[in-house]
Parts: structure tokens; C-alpha cells; sequence
């Protein structure tokens, strides 16, 4: 990490991540997914027949931009501990007693929201806005 401070406030967020309520992962899920703009393709009879099935598809490209960035940023600078604060964040949602039969969207928003703070410096304000934005509506400030 940075300094002491910034520390001391992704290990705040990662065990808040870790008491979260089933509602509030619910509601982390939901907003975060709808953040995501996610699309659903029409399955296609040809992949059908080929076993396969089309996926989801993210199309929030300012989203996708800033995680990219914030993880290129991070790595560019060595900020390793800020990178598994995330990763340990998104643990934390997995392991909580807010038992969800789909936590993706929750995981997802916990991770951004602790690398944007880890990674604060080195992210412009709209980016660390995006990568924030679901924890800040669900769970307060960061």
C-alpha cells in the first residue's frame, strides 16, 4: 500500500465487505449488474446445434475503461497490496453470512470500489466515481 492511511482504509472496506447483510448483497448485486448494462444475445439456433450458448455481455465501456485502467495503473506501479486488498474484498463478499444464490455483482462491486480507493492517486475523478459508485449508493462512502 501507499501510506499507513490508505491501509488502514481498504482493510475498513474489506471487513465491512465481510459483515455485509444479505440485503445489502442483494442490493450491491442488482446495482452493480445494472451498472454493468448488461445484454443478454438471443441464443441462436446454430449454437445450439454447435452445444454452445451465448454468454452475458458487459457494455458499459466507461466501467470496463476505468477497471482496465485502475488494474494497468496498479500493476504499472507496483501497487501489488492494492490488487489483493481487492481480490481479498471480493473473498470476503463470498465467505459473508449473506448467503446469495449469485454474489457475482457484489463481489464485482466490492473489488472496484477497494482498487479505486487503493489506487485513488492514480485514477482520474470519473473513473474513480464509476468504480465507486455501486458501494457509495449501497453502503455509504468509501
Amino acid at each position: 500500500m501507499t501510506d499507513d492511511t490508505s491501509n488502514t482504509a481498504l482493510q475498513s472496506m474489506i471487513e465491512r465487505a465481510g459483515r455485509i447483510t444479505a440485503d445489502e448483497a442483494e442490493a450491491l448485486d442488482v446495482a452493480w449488474k445494472a451498472d454493468e448494462q448488461i445484454v443478454v444475445p438471443v441464443s441462436s439456433a446454430s449454437l445450439a446445434v454447435q452445444g454452445g450458448a451465448d454468454g452475458r455481455m458487459v457494455t458499459n465501456a466507461d466501467l470496463l475503461a476505468a477497471w482496465q485502467h485502475a488494474l494497468d495503473a496498479a500493476g504499472t506501479a507496483g501497487r501489488v497490496d492494492e490488487i489483493e486488498a481487492a481480490q481479498e474484498a471480493g473473498r470476503a463478499v463470498k465467505h459473508s453470512e449473506a448467503h446469495l444464490r449469485d454474489r457475482a455483482g457484489a463481489e464485482e462491486a466490492v473489488r472496484s470500489a477497494v482498487l479505486a480507493t487503493g489506487v485513488r492517486d492514480l485514477l482520474a475523478d470519473d473513473e474513480y466515481d464509476t468504480l465507486t459508485a455501486v458501494w457509495r449508493k449501497v453502503l455509504g462512502a468509501v
